[in-house]
């Protein structure tokens, strides 16, 4: 969000990593994220991220060596693939300037509810539901044969984030090895460059050109009557109104709040900004300070992405 520190919300990414490494797994393990969605894979140097096509591909041959392997030890595996949500909340480390959007969905606060034809957005996985069909013994040997003996058998440090942990067997380790090979070394790679972004952002918010947008940004908001010093402020104060107030009214306001948000940011060029900077931070710490990592993250994904779309070749 402009002008907080958004390190916590980073910090989800290498937290998911952490607990897809760490916890029974009901999706697949994927490398960073495009910010781009159908960004192209560049023909040569360093990468940092996949386009979500790529990630699509990873995530699909984990899941059917996953599949296989877990066949072979007696088990079902099953992951539900669910389309695209194309109401998705965009990702907005430095806010949102996605007018369109903030004027059908405000904030997109209430997006963990109900939906409006009155579906729960949660539902009883095909997995879960198997699970629940077993006995204790054999879910413990499900999670076993899932999982591997020892959840932390492989534990690497990460600069500014302390530990993140992984099993060296089971279905789910033998199948990333499949993929990306050494798993000591995928797993501080991976671990390195999805942090990127938490470890390269005071360089970006602290940059005359970003907090010069900011201001502008800020200054924008008081034209339209919303004082606030940045994004996370605003939605801050939306949700404590939507938690007090009436539900009609106080989703007006986030409405109007968003939209005004969006407008100021796109007029400020706020995320533009902040996204352009951050990119050319992550790009000059992949080639010096983590440029080992960053070269392994790279071998690894192409090596992976080659052997992913054999496997698709020969379903």
């Amino acid at each position: 969000m402009p002008g907080k520190d958004p390190r916590p919300a980073l910090a989800t990414l290498l937290l998911v990593f952490v607990a897809a490494c760490s916890a029974p797994a009901t999706t697949p393990d994927a490398p960073a994220r495009a910010t781009t969605p159908d960004a192209p894979a560049p023909a040569t140097g360093v990468r940092t991220e996949l386009s979500e096509p790529e990630n699509a591909l990873l995530a699909d041959a984990e899941r059917r060596l996953i599949t296989g392997c877990m066949k072979e030890r007696g088990f079902a595996y099953t992951v539900d693939v669910l389309p695209e949500d194309p109401d998705r909340a965009p990702d907005r480390p430095f806010g949102l300037d996605d007018v369109d959007w903030a004027r059908r969905h405000g904030y997109g606060l209430d997006t963990g509810g109900p939906r409006d034809d009155g579906r729960a957005v949660a539902r009883v996985s095909t997995q879960e539901r198997y699970l629940a069909s077993l006995t204790p013994e054999r879910r413990r040997a499900f999670g076993r044969a899932l999982d591997g003996t020892d959840r932390a058998a492989i534990t690497v440090e990460v600069p500014g984030r302390g530990q993140v942990f992984t099993s060296a067997d089971g279905c789910q380790a033998d199948a990333r090895r499949r993929l990306y090979g050494d798993l000591r070394a995928w797993t501080e790679a991976k671990a390195v460059v999805v942090n990127l972004g938490y470890l390269t952002w005071e360089q970006v918010v602290s940059a005359p050109e970003y907090t010069a947008a900011l201001e502008s940004w800020r200054t924008c908001m008081a034209d339209k009557g919303f004082a606030y010093a940045d994004s996370s402020e605003a939605i801050g104060d939306v949700a404590t109104r939507e938690r007090a107030g009436p539900a009609g009214t106080v989703r007006e306001r986030e409405r109007r709040t968003a939209v005004a948000d969006a407008e100021c940011n796109r007029d400020a060029g706020l995320a533009r900004t902040g996204a352009r900077l951050q990119g050319e931070r992550i790009r000059a710490a992949a080639k010096t300070r983590f440029a080992r990592q960053a070269q392994h993250f790279t071998d690894a994904v192409t090596a992976a992405l080659a052997e992913a779309r054999a496997l698709t070749r020969h379903r």
